[in-house]
């Protein structure tokens, strides 16, 4: 009975560890959608001239499929806008932000998005253009930073779930 007690700590440690891991790749691509979702935005504003609640509805699609998530908040606050019922754009993006970053793996991006927000809703379509294109950047520039880390990391996450596992389980003898 023991041995099978040890195996299902190291089991379940290990597995932790590997759920880690896989949950930073998630991070990645869940950002990955997000720069897409950000340039299809950019290219409505520009090339069809749409002011920010038309832009964003486009940006956010007609259909949403699984793993679409941000597109949804995309139509979510375009709808919003355009009823006028939630106040100013900064308001409106960090609400439904909230939302959308309670059971989301992009903590430490929110601040970045919250940010994009309050930038947005200020200005004329050319300064938003400008203001896309900077987050843009700056968004790329942190997806690479994550991709360049994500081996490091998975690998770190998987050890540290396979040691903790042994630890436990010498503990458990």
């Amino acid at each position: 009975m023991k041995t099978v007690g040890i195996l299902l700590v190291l089991i379940s440690c290990s597995g932790l560890g590997f759920q880690m891991a896989w949950r930073y790749g998630q991070r990645i691509e869940e950002c990955v959608r997000i720069g897409r979702c950000l340039q299809r935005l950019t290219g409505e504003i520009r090339f069809h001239q749409l002011p920010l609640g038309e832009a964003l509805r486009a940006a956010g699609g007609s259909a949403s499929h699984d793993g679409e998530r941000f597109p949804s908040l995309l139509r979510r606050v375009s709808v919003r806008l355009e009823d006028a019922c939630g106040g100013s754009f900064e308001n409106l993006w960090s609400q439904e932000m909230g939302d959308y970053l309670q059971d989301s793996p992009l903590q430490e991006e929110a601040e970045l998005l919250l940010y994009l927000g309050q930038q947005l809703g200020q200005l004329d379509l050319e300064e938003q253009l400008k203001v896309l294109y900077r987050f843009l950047d700056q968004w790329q520039e942190h997806i690479r930073s994550l991709k360049g880390r994500q081996e490091e990391k998975g690998r770190l996450y998987r050890y540290l779930g396979i040691f903790a596992g042994c630890f436990l389980a010498i503990l458990l003898l």
